[in-house]
């Protein structure tokens, strides 16, 4: 199975300074973090008891946007041999073969979620050095796309008319 996560940053700071703070933060929160130029390698992130039934790694790179850098990471989650084994040895018991199953998909959950606070951390650290964009979404608590986003929300449930959407993203976006 595989699943993205990804994060938006709004930032100065150069790739290196961001792949320099990913590659920090992912060390604390798995195994082995092996870098190759501008892509991080991750395995096992956030290991636990439960994450016995599960192998995990993680490719995370960095694209450039035009105020910034997209963090995204390619996560390939499979059971383990440990999965496996307990799955063919509990198969004959009434329900505990669901037990495996159970924690596999737990797992699956902390991994994405481990991922997503390593962005939101490093997110974070660098949008306070970013330029005047990152300023503006920090003071005013949301990006012009959140804003728009929850607009666009807000006219397709029927709150608001066409004209006002039109003009309330007109006064987002400078225009």
């Amino acid at each position: 199975m595989k699943f993205e996560v990804s994060e938006r940053i709004q930032t100065s700071a150069s790739k290196e300074e961001i792949l320099r703070g990913l590659e920090e933060q992912f060390k604390k929160v798995s195994n082995s973090v092996q870098r190759s130029g501008e892509t991080l390698t991750v395995k096992s992130i956030e290991a636990s008891f439960g994450s016995i039934n599960r192998s995990d790694t993680t490719t995370v790179e960095l694209r450039d946007t035009d105020d910034g850098y997209l963090l995204l990471a390619n996560v390939h989650y499979r059971p383990s041999v440990a999965f496996w084994i307990l799955f063919v040895i509990l198969i004959f018991t009434s329900i505990l073969w669901l037990l495996p199953i159970a924690f596999y998909l737990t797992q699956k959950k902390t991994v994405q979620t481990g991922v997503q606070e390593v962005f939101t951390r490093i997110k974070n650290e660098f949008m306070s050095s970013g330029g005047t964009q990152a300023k503006k979404q920090k003071s005013s608590g949301h990006s012009d796309l959140d804003q728009l986003e929850k607009l666009s929300t807000l006219k397709e449930k029927g709150a608001i008319t066409e004209e006002e959407f039109q003009t309330k993203k007109k006064e987002i976006l400078g225009l």
